[in-house]
């Protein structure tokens, strides 16, 4: 590539995955894009992480938070560390993904041929099992009350290789343009973690960018590790801001409608946690959902550059 190659800032967000972080690294530093600033923002790891990426890739930005305030707050450190780069993108990347040599460039070839793509991301396979897909995407249909989701758990074929746009795309790797960011604004902080994905999706789908899945691009997923270590804190995350997202964002012809799906969803939800032996799960699901229907849905919170 040459001088004009785009320059793209890579953050990554890690609490205490320290293994997977590091390979995660090893991958991203065996890409062949040539411009490329990585940082790692460390949610207060209590696992050497800090200390091993430091030994092991010297190269690597490090932003030490003394706390752990969250996914979207250390997404949102990280992309406001990079901006005195002045770069062309952002990729938000998970520290339990491996991405390819050749992802980040098909990526960013299909964030040149239109300015009005916001997001590229790829298509997302199971680590374990990469002939299943983990996620396309999903789209919004002005009859159905809930979104369609589209490829989840499904056996690749070529029709998913194409590429699709998408009202919303799972935010396990994200490239976005940073003019869509200064428009749009950084991250929900009010969601901790989970759904500020498909908040941001929804901002700029509104605000009339485009959200573009790369079916020729790939990334293995090892899907959710993060959230095996604190699952009963994650499980009421996850379910309360579902509750919220939806509350915040109109979906189909009527919010009963919406309301109607998303307790038939909790009941499967809950029916499947019982016969699967994860009956802990059940308490905290269920309190995260009522706590998502009776507390206010707050405003967007941390999104500012300053």
């Amino acid at each position: 590539m040459n001088i004009e190659t785009p320059l793209v800032v890579v953050v990554i967000a890690n609490w205490n995955l320290r293994e997977d972080l590091l390979e995660c690294l090893g991958s991203l530093y065996e890409t062949d894009y040539s411009r490329m600033h990585v940082i790692v923002v460390d949610n207060n790891s209590s696992d050497d992480s800090v200390a091993s990426v430091e030994q092991q890739f010297p190269q690597t930005q490090l932003i030490k938070r003394s706390e752990n305030g969250g996914y979207a707050v250390a997404l949102n450190d990280g992309i406001r560390a990079g901006a005195i780069l002045n770069p062309d993108f952002y990729l938000i990347l998970n520290n339990d993904t491996l991405i390819p040599p050749d992802t980040i460039g098909k990526l960013v070839d299909t964030m040149l041929s239109d300015p009005r793509i916001a997001i590229t991301a790829p298509k997302i396979i199971y680590h374990d099992h990469p002939e299943r897909i983990f996620s396309l995407g999903d789209h919004i249909t002005p009859w159905l009350p809930l979104p369609v989701r589209v490829g989840r758990k499904a056996f690749d074929r070529p029709a998913y290789s194409k590429t699709q746009e998408f009202d919303y795309l799972f935010g396990c790797a994200l490239l976005m343009r940073a003019q869509s960011l200064k428009e749009v604004g950084l991250f929900d902080t009010s969601f901790f973690m989970y759904y500020e994905d498909s908040d941001i999706c929804r901002r700029m789908r509104d605000a009339g960018w485009k959200n573009i899945r790369v079916g020729s691009a790939l990334i293995r997923h090892k899907a959710s590790l993060s959230s095996k270590l604190v699952p009963e804190q994650m499980v009421y995350l996850r379910a309360r801001n579902r509750s919220w997202f939806y509350r915040r964002y109109r979906h189909g012809p009527l919010p009963a409608a919406t309301f109607l799906a998303l307790f038939f969803g909790s009941i499967k939800t809950i029916l499947t946690y019982l016969f699967t032996g994860k009956r802990t799960q059940i308490r905290p699901y269920i309190h995260g959902a009522l706590d998502g229907l009776r507390q206010a849905v707050p405003p967007l919170t941390g999104t500012s550059w300053d």
